[in-house]
């Protein structure tokens, strides 16, 4: 039976096709049905503990993506009663509301797109994200969806908030996801335990991310020892290498050394929002001078500290033959009032 059951899985699993997919989501859960749940990744048994540890009973609550899983119902059950969780299929928010409304009657289901979220800037003190962020990072579509979707957390979470993020932690799931959050966020990453196996399996972690105030800059601590990890293979390489990289940008601020940045990066807020100063915050962009361009730019820029005076901004441009680019970066720190 168990056999049978997991053959249907699979073979369900197969009408998803392309996770972003709405059509294809709501296929998914009107041939599931109401009362059959499915979870992703870890079960409550092993989330719920680690979960549970963030959170305070009075918080406001937000679950994204929410599909039919029962982690919301778990959570109510636990004392959690602000709970608001949106998904864009109607036909899975039209089930679950079915099947919470007595048991649950607190709990607000609404049929929204996670990217382009009808809510208040700062309304809620915690997103749970079970799965989401992952489902949104097609790799064949890029990070455009994913980094809609982290900037609309960054703007419904109040200050002081978490956004805590239950994944399996590809690379490049790492990759936006740390660079996204990077200034003004307090970072970890923990594994959830789970029994080892024989079978090479994908391990489930939870990124959490808390919201501050100031733009200060943080370390990623990592709450596990890369040697008991008991993921296999290219997950194991690809967490240590995103976390060994990530930190390493984050040192190379702390020490005043330059940060180098991509065209890419710069949309994404990688390295925060240059409307606002950041002592000491220095970085190097790089444009052009790949492949067969003739042409290549770099822009440097150093803040100062915060000034208690009105303070203008003054920028000078130099543009340099690439042949001669030392001899004029020599003159012009020669001639320097800074």
């Amino acid at each position: 039976m168990g056999k049978k059951k997991q053959g249907e899985e699979v073979e369900l699993l197969e009408t998803l096709g392309d996770f972003t997919s709405k059509e294809n989501w709501d296929k998914f859960f009107t041939i599931r049905g109401s009362d059959d749940s499915f979870e992703w990744y870890a079960e409550w048994g092993e989330v719920g503990g680690p979960l549970i540890s963030h959170l305070h009973p009075q918080q406001q609550i937000l679950v994204p993506g929410c599909g039919n899983s029962r982690l919301s119902e778990h959570l109510y059950d636990a004392g959690f009663k602000s709970i608001t969780n949106i998904d864009f299929s109607k036909v899975v928010i039209s089930d679950m509301l079915r099947r919470n409304v007595r048991e649950r009657p607190a709990m607000r289901w609404r049929v929204m797109d996670m990217t382009n979220m009808q809510l208040l800037d700062e309304s809620f003190d915690v997103v749970v994200d079970k799965g989401g962020l992952d489902a949104l990072m097609e790799p064949k579509l890029g990070p455009k969806l994913g980094n809609q979707y982290l900037s609309e957390v960054k703007r419904i979470l109040k200050s002081g908030g978490k956004f805590i993020c239950l994944t399996l932690a590809e690379s490049h799931v790492l990759g936006l996801l740390f660079s996204k959050l990077r200034f003004g966020w307090k970072m970890s990453i923990e594994a959830i335990p789970h029994k080892p196996s024989s079978k090479p399996s994908l391990q489930t972690f939870v990124v959490v991310a808390e919201k501050e105030m100031s733009s200060t800059l943080h370390e990623i601590t990592a709450l596990f020892n890369k040697y008991s990890l008991y993921c296999y293979g290219n997950q194991a390489c690809g967490i240590n290498e995103a976390l060994e990289n990530e930190n390493q940008i984050r040192k190379g601020h702390f020490n005043g050394s330059y940060i180098f940045y991509s065209l890419q990066d710069l949309q994404l807020g990688a390295q925060g929002d240059l409307t606002k100063l950041c002592q000491g915050r220095r970085f190097q962009l790089t444009l052009g001078g790949q492949g067969d361009s003739l042409f290549c730019y770099r822009a440097i820029l150093l803040d100062a500290r915060q000034q208690s005076t009105p303070f203008m901004y003054h920028c000078g441009v130099f543009i340099v033959p690439k042949e001669a680019d030392l001899n004029w970066r020599h003159e012009v720190f020669l001639s320097s009032d800074y």
